[in-house]
């Protein structure tokens, strides 16, 4: 195992947006769990939007799944709230290829 796969102690869910009806309301598919990293530190971050947004926690996903903020991402029961929406979602690169996913929530 690396480095970097070492701290992913926690497990998150995350279940991809699949359609929304005529109301708005969402509609999930299957949720993939992900062996993560969650730190809580509070920081500022501009979300999607452009608008400057406080975060709670920042998720840190090792390998390069695909994840869009319209998703909806379930935290261990330990969190409050348990399913917080995504600020923003970055993919990080290394020299070998995609590395990590990074979330804000």
């Amino acid at each position: 195992m690396d480095d970097f796969a070492d701290f992913m102690i926690d497990t998150v869910t995350i279940e991809p947006l699949t359609a929304r009806d005529d109301y708005g309301a969402a509609f999930y598919g299957a949720g993939v769990s992900y062996p993560c990293r969650i730190d809580g530190q509070t920081k500022q971050t501009v979300n999607v939007n452009g608008v400057e947004r406080s975060v709670n926690a920042m998720i840190y996903i090792s390998g390069n799944p695909i994840i869009l903020p319209a998703d909806r991402l379930t935290l261990p029961s330990t969190f409050n709230p348990q399913q917080p929406p995504m600020l923003k979602v970055n993919m990080f690169s290394d020299e070998t290829g995609p590395h990590h996913v990074e979330i804000a929530v």
